[in-house]
C-alpha cells in the first residue's frame, strides 16, 4: 500500500537504513506499526534501550492507512469483557482505554507531532435503540467520568443530512488524525530518546540462545534479552502459537474526489463518524473537500470490489451525493483474536506478544504499549488485566470460514433491523 500524497501531511520521507551487522539491546521489537512504535516510545521515555525491526517502511501496513480515529473502548464490547473478567477488571480495562485516548493526545503535544488532529467523534445510531445509547451515556459519564452527549434525531440530522440516522452519541474528547504522520512522529520521538529503528529489515527467525535471543535478519542479527512480537496480521512464521491465535481480516477505505459544497451541505460537522452496525462503517472529512469512507470485513477482496461496496454504502447513507468517484482505494489486513481483545502477554519466558487489536488500535496500542513498558521496566502489574485473554487458536483452516459466517449472519441481522 502506498500513501496518497495529499492524505498524509508529511508526504514521503527518506527511508531509514536496514540493519547491517550485529547489534545488542535489552528489548527487540518486531513490527513498526502502531503497537510496536507505541511500545518503543514508551520504553524510550523510561530510559530503556530498545531496537525495532520493520520489514518494510514505518506505517506501511494497515496501521499507517487506517481511518485515523482515536476513540475509547476496545474491539470487544464492555459486556463481553466483563463476562470474562468480572466487573472490577472490566472497568479497569475500559479506564485504560480512556487513558489511551489521553496518551495519544499527550504524545502529539509533547513531541510536536504534525498529524492534524481534529476534535470530536460521533457514534451514529442506525440499527440500535436510541434509549439504550442514552442509558450508556449516563452510565459512562457517571462510571468513567466521560462527557458523552446524546443527540436526538433532529440534532443528528442537522449535522449529518442522512435519512439513516436515528440518534447519535457525541464524544468531545475523542478525535481523528492523519495516522501515518502520527506514526512517523512516534518513530522520530523514540529515536530522539535513544531508540534504534531499522526499516527494510524483516525478522527471519527468533531463536533462544543462552540467556537471551538471537533475531536473524538478512543483513545480520540482533542480540536481545527479550523479544516483543508486534507484527499485526502480516508477520507470520516467527512464533507458531501467535500465528494460530491471529485471524487476518481485510477492511477497506475509499477516498472521494473533491466534493466541494456538496460535502458541506451533507456533512456539517468536522467530527469523525462511526455507526453501530456489527461491521461498522466510518468516515471523516479530509482536506480539499474529500471524504474518507471505510469499513467492511472480508477474507479476500481486491481494491476494486471493496471500492464498489464502500461507494454503495456511502450512497445509501448520503443519496444526495450521488455516486462520487473514488480517486483512491486501499485494503489493509487487521489482526483479530477469537475474544477480540489484544494479546498483551508472555508467550514464553521473555517472548512477548503485543498484537491482535482488531481494527480498534489508536488508543489501545498506545495504552497497551505503555502498560507493557511499565511492566518491563518497573514491574507495574496492570498488565495482568490482559491475562484472561489468552492466545487461543482461531480455529485453523476453519477459522476464516467461521468468521465469514459470523460476519454474514450479523450483516443480515443488521440489514433486517435497518428495514424497520
Amino acid at each position: 500500500m502506498s500513501a496518497p500524497s495529499w492524505y498524509h501531511a508529511q508526504g514521503t520521507v527518506p527511508p531509514r537504513p536496514p540493519l547491517a551487522g550485529a547489534v545488542e539491546a535489552g528489548t527487540c521489537i518486531v513490527g513498526g506499526g502502531l503497537a510496536g512504535l507505541s511500545l518503543l516510545l514508551s520504553l524510550a521515555e523510561c530510559g530503556h534501550r530498545a531496537v525495532l525491526l520493520e520489514k518494510g517502511a514505518i506505517g506501511g501496513g494497515a496501521s499507517g492507512l487506517n481511518g485515523g480515529m482515536v476513540l475509547p473502548g476496545w474491539a470487544a464490547s464492555l459486556p463481553a469483557i466483563e463476562a470474562r473478567t468480572g466487573a472490577a477488571d472490566a472497568s479497569a480495562l475500559y479506564a485504560l482505554s480512556l487513558e489511551g485516548v489521553r496518551l495519544v493526545r499527550a504524545w502529539i503535544g509533547r513531541h510536536a507531532v504534525a498529524c492534524d488532529p481534529v476534535d470530536g467523534a460521533v457514534e451514529a445510531v442506525r440499527v440500535g435503540d436510541p434509549a439504550a445509547f442514552a442509558a450508556w451515556a449516563d452510565e459512562s459519564n457517571a462510571r468513567f467520568g466521560t462527557r458523552l452527549a446524546v443527540w436526538d434525531q433532529a440534532r443528528t440530522q442537522d449535522a449529518y443530512q442522512s435519512p439513516r440516522y436515528k440518534a447519535a452519541l457525541f464524544d468531545p474528547d475523542a478525535f481523528h488524525l492523519d495516522p501515518l504522520a502520527y506514526l512517523r512522529g512516534l518513530a522520530d520521538a523514540a529515536e530522539a530518546d535513544g531508540a534504534a529503528i531499522y526499516e527494510a529489515t524483516p525478522a527471519l527467525a527468533v531463536k533462544r540462545r543462552g540467556g537471551g535471543f538471537y533475531i536473524t535478519v538478512p543483513g545480520g542479527e540482533v542480540r536481545a534479552r527479550r523479544v516483543v512480537l508486534a507484527v499485526g496480521a502480516d508477520g507470520r512464521g516467527l512464533c507458531r502459537r501467535l500465528d494460530r491465535a491471529i485471524l487476518p481480516l481485510l477492511t477497506g477505505i475509499v477516498v472521494t474526489e473533491p466534493l466541494g459544497e456538496r460535502l458541506r451541505d451533507a456533512i456539517r460537522a468536522d467530527c469523525a463518524v462511526v455507526d453501530d452496525r456489527f461491521v461498522t462503517g466510518y468516515y471523516r472529512p479530509l482536506p480539499e473537500g474529500r471524504l474518507l469512507w471505510g469499513g467492511g470485513l472480508a477474507m479476500r477482496a481486491g481494491a476494486d470490489a471493496l471500492r464498489r461496496r464502500l461507494l454503495a454504502d456511502l450512497a445509501g447513507v448520503y443519496p444526495q451525493l450521488g455516486r462520487p468517484a473514488a480517486t483512491h482505494a486501499w485494503t489493509g489486513r487487521m489482526a483479530f483474536t477469537r475474544h477480540r481483545m489484544p494479546l498483551v502477554r508472555e508467550l514464553a519466558p521473555d517472548l512477548w506478544a503485543l498484537d491482535g487489536f482488531g481494527g480498534h488500535g489508536l488508543n489501545t496500542t498506545a495504552i497497551a504499549g505503555e502498560v507493557l513498558a511499565r511492566h518491563l521496566t518497573g514491574g507495574d502489574d496492570a498488565v495482568r488485566l490482559f491475562d484472561p485473554f489468552d492466545a487461543v487458536t482461531t480455529g485453523g483452516p476453519l477459522g476464516p470460514l467461521a468468521a465469514r459466517g459470523l460476519v454474514w449472519g450479523q450483516s443480515l441481522k443488521d440489514a433486517w433491523r435497518m428495514r424497520g
